[in-house]
């Protein structure tokens, strides 16, 4: 029986934050994976490479994602650009035998499945979270997401956004639920010995993330305490980050240090003593989380959360048990709980290590994988590495 060929879509390959599309392609189907992307250079990617083949259809200019956006909602009408990127597409496919497709994002998928499935491919699509959140404000966008009917199958992150997705119409048996896996690392080595609690803040500086109301409740908890609280993200807030630290002067206890590769994160992760992320929807556009990998991350490392009752996120971090969940925009509610943590050593050890064997029964890496496999069809044991 001849391998499988797994082709990814994504739309950019690169990303700081999209941790959890580069263990797709590199550790899914290792060996037998080829990409499709829109751009591979910064700002939008260009972060970390692959080592596998690559079509990348639009890497000289900027922009790839907000431009591709603009296409799909021009109905699929199959502008010249449009046909071009197809055509290279499946070019792209017959060369390298491919017979299975996942694309990444509903959204950006879905111009896509036509064409593949012509050519006889298999055709799976990711969602991700806005684009199963901000996209379903959009009466044009959830009747299109009804022709993944037609696909072979959608697979999504939480048991909230299926609900969702089975809401618009589309059939039980389309829309699996697979929750994100992290590698579980070894148990935490001693972390820096000190009187300081360090706090930790991961996640791009966006309107979902909240990050002024993680400083906030932050600000309000102190009292003190030897604490600290390292933000790690760039995005559109950093600066309102900047001067909320600057005008509170938190210069001695706040520490905000922009984007950082994955690496940089883990090590963070593996001195922290309480994981901080604020996520709620964004009034504006809708959007809003899938299941925030840094979460989990921070549950396998024996980090206790806490965390709002948004989206997925309830689905793994149980209150009063591996952290502590409040209300999306309940500032004081977050200081009272980082408050009790930060007080509490013995709670912060036992919530950090129920977090910590809960990761790594339901959102490991290995999990994820066996899991996604057997939807996709791929059998483990036929695979050549």
């Amino acid at each position: 029986m001849r391998t499988s060929t797994l082709a990814i879509f994504t739309p950019q390959i690169g990303s700081l934050s999209e941790t959890f599309i580069r263990q797709h392609i590199q550790d899914l189907w290792p060996g037998r994976t080829v990409v499709i992307t829109g751009t591979s250079d910064k700002p939008h990617g260009g972060h970390w490479t692959l080592d596998c083949p690559m079509l990348v259809l639009d890497q000289p200019r900027p922009g790839f994602f907000q431009r591709a956006c603009r296409a799909i909602r021009r109905e699929f009408n199959g502008p010249d650009e449009r046909k071009l990127d197809l055509a290279a597409v499946s070019r792209f496919l017959k060369q390298h035998h491919v017979d299975l497709f996942m694309g990444e994002y509903l959204d950006l998928a879905l111009p896509y499945l036509e064409a593949v499935q012509e050519s006889g491919i298999r055709f799976f699509a990711h969602a991700h979270g806005y684009d199963v959140s901000e996209r379903l404000a959009s009466p044009a966008w959830r009747e299109a997401y009804r022709r993944y009917n037609e696909s072979d199958g959608v697979i999504t992150m939480s048991q909230f956004s299926r609900k969702r997705l089975l809401e618009l119409g589309l059939e039980t048996s389309k829309v699996h639920v697979v929750p994100y896996g992290i590698k579980i690392p070894p148990q935490r080595s001693s972390r820096v010995s000190d009187d300081t609690v360090r706090c930790l803040a991961v996640g791009r500086m966006a309107a979902m993330k909240a990050p002024l109301i993680t400083l906030d409740a932050f600000r309000r908890m102190l009292n003190g305490k030897h604490v600290r609280l390292d933000m790690i993200g760039a995005g559109e807030l950093f600066g309102a980050a900047q001067h909320f630290v600057q005008r509170f002067e938190l210069y001695d206890e706040v520490w905000l240090h922009g984007g950082q590769a994955h690496e940089t994160v883990l090590q963070y992760l593996q001195q922290a003593d309480i994981f901080l992320q604020h996520s709620l929807t964004d009034l504006e556009t809708g959007a809003q989380e899938g299941l925030p990998v840094a979460i989990l991350e921070a549950m396998a490392y024996g980090v206790p959360v806490i965390s709002t009752r948004h989206a997925g996120i309830p689905e793994a971090v149980i209150d009063g048990v591996c952290g502590y969940l409040v209300e999306e925009g309940d500032v004081q509610g977050m200081a009272d709980r980082l408050h009790e943590l930060v007080h509490n050593p013995d709670l912060r050890q036992k919530m950090g290590q129920a977090g910590r064997q809960r990761a790594g029964e339901l959102f490991c890496w290995e999990k994820e994988r066996n899991d996604m496999l057997q939807i996709l069809g791929l059998a483990p044991e036929l695979l050549r590495t």
